[in-house]
Parts: structure tokens; C-alpha cells; sequence
């Protein structure tokens, strides 16, 4: 098996112009699809926008911030509950500011994909963990390690399934 790996957009590789709804969701889909995250619908957004998880569109366009919200909100939905999802961004937002928050954010996943996929591969234990596990940075470390464990669990019991089948 090959080693997993992503790529979410930083702050700065985020679109410094406001989007409409499709080119969100054509965003969001273009770097989520690949890791198994499914895709995000306007009547999710729209949900989102209600619940208070984002703020809201000004003029029917999304601005950076909206778009880090969504794929932060995107990734974690299928491992934690809304109420969970909101508390954890709202405190790192706190501690560390939005742009410093997101890539944090995106760096972990990106580190956690990767860890847990190679885990997988090799036949030695290695840390699953790269760099140290501070208060600032606890609820980002082991959010991205849920998700990258239960992302990677998922392809591989497709992978053994699918080889089970061509072995029948």
C-alpha cells in the first residue's frame, strides 16, 4: 500500500478574493475529495451560517475566513459533534488567533495523514506524534490524529475488502 498523503491550502494559498457558493464548494472539494472527506453542500453552508459555526456571507461571497472555517468544519464533522467542532475552534481561534489557528490546523492534518499512513506501512512503531504536545496545541494534535486515524481506517478496510473479493 502507498503512503497517504494531503495538502490543504494555507492562509496565504487561500483565494484573497470572495468566492460565490460554487466555487467554495468546488474549492473545498478539490483538496478534501482526495483524503475521503465528502463533499460539502450549500445546504450545509447555509446550516453552518445558521448555527453560528461561520459567519455569514457578506453578499451571497465568502471571504478567506469563510473558506478556512469550511474546511476546518468539513474535516472534523465525520469524528467530533457540531457543539465539539465549534468549542475546539473557537478556542484556538482565541489562543492563536484565526490565520495562525487554520494553518496551524492544516499542518496537523497534513502531519497526522502522514503519520498514521506510514504507521500502517511499516512493521516498526513510530511515533505518531511529530513535535511536542503543549496546552496551545492539544486540541489541533489530537483532532488531526482522529481524523487521520479514522480516514485511513476507512481506505484500508476498502483496500482489504476490494483484495478479498478479487482472492474469491
Amino acid at each position: 500500500m502507498s503512503s497517504v498523503s494531503v495538502h490543504l491550502p494555507q492562509w496565504e494559498e487561500l483565494p484573497d478574493i470572495d468566492l460565490y457558493m460554487d466555487q467554495v464548494l468546488n474549492l473545498v472539494d478539490r483538496y478534501l475529495s482526495p483524503i475521503g472527506v465528502k463533499p460539502v453542500t450549500a445546504a450545509m453552508i447555509n446550516n453552518y451560517v445558521k448555527l453560528n459555526l461561520i459567519p455569514k456571507p457578506i453578499g451571497k461571497r465568502y471571504s478567506r475566513m469563510h473558506v478556512a472555517y469550511i474546511f476546518a468544519i468539513a474535516v472534523l464533522k465525520d469524528v467530533f459533534e457540531i457543539a465539539q467542532i465549534q468549542a475546539g475552534v473557537m478556542t484556538e481561534i482565541r489562543l492563536l488567533g484565526l490565520k495562525n489557528a487554520y494553518n496551524l490546523f492544516t499542518r496537523e492534518i497534513e502531519s497526522a495523514v502522514s503519520l498514521v499512513s506510514r504507521q500502517c506501512e511499516s512493521s516498526q512503531p513510530i511515533a505518531l506524534m511529530e513535535g511536542s504536545i503543549e496546552p496551545d496545541n492539544i486540541i489541533m494534535k489530537l483532532a488531526a490524529l482522529t481524523f487521520a486515524s479514522k480516514r485511513l481506517t476507512t481506505v484500508y478496510i476498502q483496500k482489504k475488502v476490494n483484495e478479498e473479493e478479487k482472492n474469491d
